[in-house]
């Protein structure tokens, strides 16, 4: 049973580089401006997606890096929530400790 979860798990994750999340790529999120377009243009589709009570959409993206022996050395998540017009409303990285957490009030 713990081999499906953890397929399922793969199947909607992107392995491979542990740099996909980082200072420098966050830094070019600009809150109000950058759009759900150009978020999957640079990160590609989001792991997850949802509308909350508001109709807000909040996209969830989330990578790890595979090591040694199959066992994941890293992991990143990136959360964004857009404005109803598709612009990050605010985001916060899961990612890279430097950040504090809260990419968009920093």
């Amino acid at each position: 049973m713990s081999l499906l979860c953890v397929a399922a798990l793969a199947a909607g994750c992107a392995t491979g580089s542990s740099n996909l999340i980082t200072e420098a790529r966050l830094r070019s999120i600009q809150l109000n401006v950058t759009t759900y377009d150009e978020m999957v243009r640079d990160y590609g589709p989001p792991s997850a997606q949802h509308f909350d009570r508001e109709g807000l959409l909040t996209a969830t993206w989330f990578y790890f890096y595979d090591g040694d022996y199959g066992a994941m050395d890293d992991q990143q998540k990136l959360t964004v929530v857009f404005n109803k017009d598709r612009t990050v409303r605010d985001y916060v990285n899961a990612s890279v400790p430097e950040s504090g957490g809260k990419g968009g009030r920093k």
